[in-house]
């Protein structure tokens, strides 16, 4: 049996194509350390993007409650300010009758 001069060559080329469980261990292990670091970071950046949403909701809640009080709190100083208008119409009123009351004694009392 003769061996052809490609056989060597052959052989070479079919065992540099099988790799190691060691090789193969030592490509992947750095890849996986990275995929685990981004995952922590992903998972950290969850948490952190929850707690935001959570705290971004307690201030709305706390916003919305602040209208609410300033609504509440315009709506008396309205009232107080149109009780106050009222009350002011009456005393202007009250003081044009007293006026117009004092300008007929006067001339009341001229005529005499």
């Amino acid at each position: 049996m003769k061996l052809s001069p490609l056989a060597p060559s052959a052989v070479a080329l079919i065992l540099s194509g099988c790799v190691t469980q060691g090789f193969v261990s030592r490509q992947v292990d750095p890849i996986a350390c990275r995929v685990d670091v981004l995952e922590r970071k992903s998972a950290s950046f969850d948490d952190r993007a929850v707690s935001i949403e959570n705290r971004l909701a307690t201030l709305e809640s706390q916003v919305s409650q602040a209208q609410l009080a300033n609504k509440a709190m315009l709506d008396e100083a309205t009232a107080k300010a149109a009780d106050s208008a009222q009350r002011a119409e009456a005393s202007a009123t009250s003081a044009a009758q007293a006026a117009e009351r004092a300008e007929k004694m006067f001339e009341l009392g001229q005529k005499k």
